[in-house]
Protein backbone atom coordinates (compact mmCIF):
# COMPACT_ATOMS: atom_id res chain seq x y z
CA UNK A 1 0.00 0.00 0.00
CA UNK A 2 1.06 3.02 -1.16
CA UNK A 3 2.20 5.98 1.66
CA UNK A 4 -0.06 9.27 2.09
CA UNK A 5 1.70 12.28 1.45
CA UNK A 6 1.42 13.74 4.88
CA UNK A 7 2.36 17.51 6.60
CA UNK A 8 5.79 16.46 7.70
CA UNK A 9 6.25 20.04 9.35
CA UNK A 10 3.04 19.18 11.65
CA UNK A 11 4.48 15.92 12.28
CA UNK A 12 7.86 17.10 13.24
CA UNK A 13 6.13 19.60 15.28
CA UNK A 14 4.16 17.45 17.25
CA UNK A 15 6.83 14.91 17.88
CA UNK A 16 8.94 17.82 19.39
CA UNK A 17 6.17 19.09 21.50
CA UNK A 18 5.68 15.61 23.38
CA UNK A 19 8.85 14.49 23.12
CA UNK A 20 9.72 13.07 27.02
CA UNK A 21 12.81 14.06 27.91
CA UNK A 22 13.92 10.24 28.29
CA UNK A 23 12.09 7.42 27.70
CA UNK A 24 9.04 6.98 30.17
CA UNK A 25 9.77 4.63 33.30
CA UNK A 26 6.96 1.95 32.76
CA UNK A 27 6.28 -0.61 34.55
CA UNK A 28 7.63 -2.70 32.12
CA UNK A 29 10.98 -1.55 33.01
CA UNK A 30 10.53 -2.68 36.28
CA UNK A 31 13.29 -5.41 37.92
CA UNK A 32 10.85 -8.27 37.70
CA UNK A 33 10.26 -7.80 34.12
CA UNK A 34 13.23 -5.94 32.52
CA UNK A 35 14.00 -7.21 29.45
CA UNK A 36 10.67 -9.25 28.97
CA UNK A 37 9.15 -9.49 25.85
CA UNK A 38 5.80 -10.99 27.31
CA UNK A 39 5.55 -8.28 29.55
CA UNK A 40 5.68 -5.56 26.87
CA UNK A 41 3.33 -7.64 24.82
CA UNK A 42 0.45 -7.65 27.72
CA UNK A 43 1.04 -3.83 28.13
CA UNK A 44 0.88 -2.91 24.41
CA UNK A 45 -2.31 -4.63 24.78
CA UNK A 46 -3.65 -2.48 27.36
CA UNK A 47 -2.12 0.50 25.75
CA UNK A 48 -4.22 -0.22 22.49
CA UNK A 49 -6.05 2.28 22.23
CA UNK A 50 -6.20 3.76 25.85
CA UNK A 51 -4.21 6.38 27.21
CA UNK A 52 -0.91 5.38 28.53
CA UNK A 53 -1.38 6.04 32.56
CA UNK A 54 -4.31 4.25 32.04
CA UNK A 55 -2.36 1.18 30.63
CA UNK A 56 0.56 1.56 33.38
CA UNK A 57 -1.78 1.39 36.32
CA UNK A 58 -3.80 -1.63 35.13
CA UNK A 59 -0.33 -3.23 33.91
CA UNK A 60 0.85 -2.82 37.80
CA UNK A 61 -2.30 -4.20 39.42
CA UNK A 62 -1.71 -7.44 37.03
CA UNK A 63 1.98 -7.56 38.11
CA UNK A 64 0.85 -7.45 41.61
CA UNK A 65 -2.25 -10.33 41.56
CA UNK A 66 -0.85 -12.34 39.29
CA UNK A 67 2.13 -15.06 39.58
CA UNK A 68 3.49 -14.55 36.34
CA UNK A 69 2.01 -14.54 32.74
CA UNK A 70 0.87 -17.86 32.52
CA UNK A 71 -1.80 -17.15 35.44
CA UNK A 72 -2.72 -14.76 33.59
CA UNK A 73 -3.16 -16.64 30.46
CA UNK A 74 -5.27 -18.99 32.59
CA UNK A 75 -7.61 -16.43 34.45
CA UNK A 76 -11.37 -16.37 33.29
CA UNK A 77 -12.05 -12.53 31.99
CA UNK A 78 -14.42 -12.17 34.71
CA UNK A 79 -11.55 -12.53 36.65
CA UNK A 80 -8.90 -10.26 34.96
CA UNK A 81 -12.12 -7.56 34.98
CA UNK A 82 -12.11 -7.48 38.82
CA UNK A 83 -8.69 -6.87 38.74
CA UNK A 84 -8.44 -3.87 35.89
CA UNK A 85 -12.20 -2.41 36.30
CA UNK A 86 -15.10 -2.99 34.20
CA UNK A 87 -14.27 0.66 33.40
CA UNK A 88 -11.71 0.22 31.34
CA UNK A 89 -11.76 1.16 27.63
CA UNK A 90 -12.94 -1.80 25.57
CA UNK A 91 -12.66 -3.77 28.81
CA UNK A 92 -14.19 -7.16 28.06
CA UNK A 93 -12.56 -7.23 24.75
CA UNK A 94 -9.30 -6.40 25.69
CA UNK A 95 -9.17 -9.21 28.77
CA UNK A 96 -10.20 -11.75 26.16
CA UNK A 97 -7.65 -10.71 23.77
CA UNK A 98 -4.93 -11.32 26.24
CA UNK A 99 -6.00 -14.02 26.69
CA UNK A 100 -6.58 -16.10 23.49
CA UNK A 101 -3.30 -14.28 22.30
CA UNK A 102 -1.45 -15.45 25.56
CA UNK A 103 -2.49 -19.22 24.61
CA UNK A 104 -1.83 -18.64 20.98
CA UNK A 105 1.77 -18.27 22.16
CA UNK A 106 1.84 -21.04 24.86
CA UNK A 107 0.64 -23.71 22.26
CA UNK A 108 3.35 -22.82 19.82
CA UNK A 109 6.05 -23.23 22.23
CA UNK A 110 4.57 -24.97 25.47
CA UNK A 111 5.27 -21.66 27.34
CA UNK A 112 4.13 -18.04 27.57
CA UNK A 113 7.41 -16.95 26.08
CA UNK A 114 8.35 -14.08 23.23
CA UNK A 115 12.21 -13.55 23.66
CA UNK A 116 13.30 -15.97 20.43
CA UNK A 117 12.06 -13.24 18.58
CA UNK A 118 15.47 -11.69 19.68
CA UNK A 119 17.25 -14.57 17.70
CA UNK A 120 15.23 -14.38 14.61
CA UNK A 121 15.27 -12.42 11.55
CA UNK A 122 12.93 -8.90 11.23
CA UNK A 123 11.08 -10.39 8.79
CA UNK A 124 10.38 -13.70 10.57
CA UNK A 125 9.60 -11.63 14.11
CA UNK A 126 7.18 -9.71 12.09
CA UNK A 127 5.41 -12.17 10.28
CA UNK A 128 5.45 -14.27 13.56
CA UNK A 129 3.60 -11.23 15.69
CA UNK A 130 1.28 -10.87 12.90
CA UNK A 131 0.13 -14.11 12.44
CA UNK A 132 -1.04 -14.00 16.22
CA UNK A 133 -4.95 -14.58 16.08
CA UNK A 134 -6.84 -10.99 16.23
CA UNK A 135 -3.72 -9.33 17.73
CA UNK A 136 -3.96 -5.86 16.28
CA UNK A 137 -0.80 -4.49 14.20
CA UNK A 138 0.03 -1.47 16.99
CA UNK A 139 0.27 -4.28 19.64
CA UNK A 140 2.64 -6.50 17.30
CA UNK A 141 4.53 -3.23 15.97
CA UNK A 142 4.84 -2.16 19.32
CA UNK A 143 6.06 -4.96 20.60
CA UNK A 144 8.68 -5.42 18.00
CA UNK A 145 9.60 -1.48 18.00
CA UNK A 146 10.12 -0.89 21.40
CA UNK A 147 11.26 -4.76 22.47
CA UNK A 148 13.81 -5.21 19.48
CA UNK A 149 14.16 -2.03 17.70
CA UNK A 150 12.54 -2.70 14.30
CA UNK A 151 11.70 0.25 12.27
CA UNK A 152 8.20 -0.33 12.38
CA UNK A 153 5.62 2.75 13.79
CA UNK A 154 2.86 1.39 16.21
CA UNK A 155 -0.97 3.42 15.24
CA UNK A 156 -4.42 2.70 15.92
CA UNK A 157 -7.90 3.93 15.19
CA UNK A 158 -7.38 6.83 18.28
CA UNK A 159 -3.89 8.18 17.48
CA UNK A 160 -5.14 7.83 13.31
CA UNK A 161 -7.89 10.32 14.45
CA UNK A 162 -5.92 12.86 16.19
CA UNK A 163 -3.40 13.10 13.68
CA UNK A 164 -6.39 13.80 11.18
CA UNK A 165 -8.28 16.46 13.49
CA UNK A 166 -4.39 18.35 13.44
CA UNK A 167 -3.93 17.93 9.64
CA UNK A 168 -0.96 16.10 9.66
CA UNK A 169 -2.56 13.71 7.06
CA UNK A 170 -6.04 12.86 4.98
CA UNK A 171 -9.10 11.85 6.48
CA UNK A 172 -9.00 8.84 3.85
CA UNK A 173 -5.61 7.62 5.11
CA UNK A 174 -5.89 4.25 6.53
CA UNK A 175 -3.73 3.10 9.96
CA UNK A 176 -1.70 1.37 7.56
CA UNK A 177 -0.26 4.21 5.66
CA UNK A 178 0.08 6.43 7.92
CA UNK A 179 2.23 3.86 10.00
CA UNK A 180 4.19 2.78 6.87
CA UNK A 181 4.72 6.72 6.01
CA UNK A 182 5.90 7.87 9.54
CA UNK A 183 8.18 5.08 9.68
CA UNK A 184 9.82 6.38 6.54
CA UNK A 185 9.70 10.00 6.99
CA UNK A 186 11.30 9.76 10.66
CA UNK A 187 14.92 8.61 11.39
CA UNK A 188 15.40 4.68 12.34
CA UNK A 189 17.48 5.77 16.01
CA UNK A 190 14.12 8.14 16.67
CA UNK A 191 10.95 5.55 16.46
CA UNK A 192 10.66 5.00 19.53
CA UNK A 193 11.17 8.05 21.01
CA UNK A 194 8.55 9.35 18.46
CA UNK A 195 6.66 6.65 19.52
CA UNK A 196 5.97 8.14 23.09
CA UNK A 197 5.85 11.32 21.82
CA UNK A 198 3.00 10.42 19.47
CA UNK A 199 1.30 8.28 22.21
CA UNK A 200 1.07 11.25 24.65
CA UNK A 201 -0.02 13.49 21.76
CA UNK A 202 -3.56 11.54 21.67
CA UNK A 203 -3.68 11.72 25.80
CA UNK A 204 -3.88 15.00 25.25
CA UNK A 205 -5.80 15.85 22.77
CA UNK A 206 -9.70 15.19 23.74
CA UNK A 207 -11.12 12.23 21.38
CA UNK A 208 -13.42 13.28 18.36
CA UNK A 209 -14.44 11.67 15.52
CA UNK A 210 -13.70 12.84 12.48
CA UNK A 211 -15.72 12.00 8.99
CA UNK A 212 -14.49 10.23 6.32
CA UNK A 213 -14.20 6.57 4.38
CA UNK A 214 -10.82 6.00 5.80
CA UNK A 215 -11.69 7.38 9.06
CA UNK A 216 -11.75 4.73 11.58
CA UNK A 217 -13.24 6.65 14.51
CA UNK A 218 -15.39 5.09 16.86
CA UNK A 219 -19.13 5.67 16.72
CA UNK A 220 -20.94 8.47 18.54
CA UNK A 221 -22.49 7.57 22.13
CA UNK A 222 -26.66 6.92 22.18
CA UNK A 223 -28.10 10.31 23.52
CA UNK A 224 -28.72 8.83 27.61
CA UNK A 225 -32.14 8.73 28.73
CA UNK A 226 -34.22 11.86 30.18
CA UNK A 227 -33.47 12.06 33.92
CA UNK A 228 -34.57 14.41 36.57
CA UNK A 229 -31.57 16.34 35.99
CA UNK A 230 -31.86 17.18 32.64
CA UNK A 231 -35.48 17.34 31.56
CA UNK A 232 -37.28 17.28 28.35
CA UNK A 233 -37.81 20.55 26.45
CA UNK A 234 -41.17 21.79 26.70
CA UNK A 235 -43.84 21.58 23.72
CA UNK A 236 -43.85 24.37 21.73
CA UNK A 237 -47.45 26.20 21.44
CA UNK A 238 -47.37 25.04 17.86
CA UNK A 239 -46.98 22.01 18.95
CA UNK A 240 -49.46 22.00 22.06
CA UNK A 241 -52.76 22.97 19.49
CA UNK A 242 -52.15 20.59 17.33
CA UNK A 243 -52.13 18.18 19.95
CA UNK A 244 -55.21 19.73 21.13
CA UNK A 245 -56.89 19.50 17.79
CA UNK A 246 -55.57 15.35 17.13
CA UNK A 247 -57.17 14.79 21.20
CA UNK A 248 -60.73 16.72 20.17
CA UNK A 249 -61.12 15.02 16.67
CA UNK A 250 -60.11 11.61 18.50
CA UNK A 251 -62.69 12.46 21.03
CA UNK A 252 -65.31 13.14 18.30
CA UNK A 253 -64.47 9.92 16.56
CA UNK A 254 -65.06 7.96 19.83
CA UNK A 255 -68.76 9.74 20.13
CA UNK A 256 -69.52 8.66 16.83
CA UNK A 257 -68.28 4.59 17.28
CA UNK A 258 -70.01 4.87 20.57
CA UNK A 259 -73.24 6.33 18.83
CA UNK A 260 -72.91 3.72 16.34
CA UNK A 261 -72.49 0.81 18.71
CA UNK A 262 -75.20 1.69 20.99
CA UNK A 263 -77.64 1.46 18.04
CA UNK A 264 -76.31 -1.83 16.63
CA UNK A 265 -77.26 -3.10 19.85
CA UNK A 266 -80.34 -1.46 20.22
CA UNK A 267 -81.44 -3.09 16.59
CA UNK A 268 -80.26 -6.21 17.92
CA UNK A 269 -82.22 -6.38 20.65
CA UNK A 270 -85.31 -4.99 18.78
CA UNK A 271 -84.76 -8.09 16.20
CA UNK A 272 -84.27 -10.19 19.22
CA UNK A 273 -87.83 -9.01 20.57
CA UNK A 274 -90.01 -9.53 17.03
CA UNK A 275 -88.54 -12.76 16.96
CA UNK A 276 -89.49 -13.72 19.98
CA UNK A 277 -92.70 -12.92 19.82
CA UNK A 278 -93.42 -14.42 16.48
CA UNK A 279 -92.37 -17.52 17.90
CA UNK A 280 -94.47 -17.27 20.67
CA UNK A 281 -97.70 -16.49 18.23
CA UNK A 282 -96.30 -19.76 16.14
CA UNK A 283 -96.14 -21.46 19.42
CA UNK A 284 -99.68 -20.84 20.64
CA UNK A 285 -101.10 -20.61 17.01
CA UNK A 286 -99.91 -24.64 16.73
CA UNK A 287 -100.92 -25.37 20.55
CA UNK A 288 -104.85 -24.60 19.74
CA UNK A 289 -104.34 -26.13 16.53
CA UNK A 290 -103.81 -29.21 17.97
CA UNK A 291 -106.23 -29.12 21.04
CA UNK A 292 -109.05 -28.53 17.84
CA UNK A 293 -108.21 -31.85 16.56
CA UNK A 294 -108.42 -33.90 19.60
CA UNK A 295 -111.46 -32.34 20.53
CA UNK A 296 -112.92 -33.61 17.32
CA UNK A 297 -111.61 -36.87 17.33
CA UNK A 298 -113.20 -37.31 20.88
CA UNK A 299 -116.46 -36.49 19.37
CA UNK A 300 -116.32 -38.47 16.15
CA UNK A 301 -115.92 -41.34 18.29
CA UNK A 302 -118.73 -40.81 20.63
CA UNK A 303 -121.28 -41.10 17.66
CA UNK A 304 -119.74 -44.24 16.75
CA UNK A 305 -120.67 -45.69 19.68
CA UNK A 306 -123.99 -44.53 20.07
CA UNK A 307 -126.01 -45.64 16.92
Amino acid sequence: MKAPAGNRTKLASIVKRHAPSEIPPHPIWSEESAGDPVALFVHSILAWEAPLATADAAFEKLSKQLVDWNDLRVCLVDETMEIVGPRYPNAFRRLLLLRTSLTAIYKKHHEVDLRHLGSSGKREARAYMEALPEVPSFVAHRTLLVGFRHNVMPMDARLLVKLQQAGVVDPEASESAVATWIAKELPNDALVEAHFALHAFADSTPDKSVGGKGSRSRPAAKAPKETAEAPAAEPSPRSVKSSAKKSTAKGAGAKKTAAKTAKAAGSRKTTRKAASAKDSKTTTKSTKTTKTKKTTGKAGGSRKKNP
